[in-house]
Order: C-alpha cells, then sequence, then structure tokens
C-alpha cells in the first residue's frame, strides 16, 4: 500500500523577514523535509496528533540553528509559532499543495 505523501508550502515571519520554504510530510511515519533558500533537512521529531502538529528543522543560514515548530492543521490551512534556536521566534502559516498525479 502506498502512503499518502503531503506536501504543504509554508511561509515563516522570521525577525529578518519573510521565509518561505516546502514541507513534504508522511504522517503515518512521522517522516518528513523542509526544503527552502536555507536549506533542507529532515523534520525530526515529527509528531501528529489530531489537528496538532509538531516537528523540528536544521538549517545552515544565515547561521547554523535548530528550529522548532509546533502547530495545527485545519483542513488545507496550518499554523502556529516557530523558536529560532535560543535566539527569537515567530509565526508561520501554510497551505496544502495539490498532490500530484
Amino acid at each position: 500500500m502506498r502512503r499518502a505523501m503531503e506536501n504543504w508550502s509554508i511561509t515563516i515571519q522570521a525577525p529578518m523577514g519573510e521565509i518561505r520554504a516546502t514541507l513534504a510530510m508522511d504522517l503515518a511515519a512521522q517522516t518528513g523535509e523542509m526544503s527552502g533558500k536555507n536549506g533542507s533537512g529532515p523534520m525530526t521529531d515529527l509528531v501528529s496528533d489530531g489537528d496538532a502538529l509538531s516537528w523540528s528543522t536544521k538549517i545552515e543560514k544565515p547561521m547554523p540553528m535548530t528550529l522548532k515548530f509546533k502547530g495545527t492543521r485545519d483542513g488545507d490551512a496550518m499554523a502556529g509559532k516557530v523558536k529560532f534556536g535560543v535566539f527569537a521566534s515567530g509565526t508561520f502559516s501554510g497551505e496544502r499543495m495539490p498532490t500530484p498525479r
């Protein structure tokens, strides 16, 4: 049986401005990858509990740090908060991308 991969486009509101990224997640297997202009990497500690969702991703630009996300999904929308290492925090929002056939 083929697992359903979810693809999302998110916008992160960071102290240094807006950052766009994409997510490719298999919530049943609790695996995924986040990619954007600041690099790409696995979504570690990915947990989906009902509509709640959380994960961490390491980036290298503008400096090495771990981003920690915590949010909720509502249909084809997603929103929540993100912590940028020990430095700052921000918010994110996103929408589900169509699944390629």
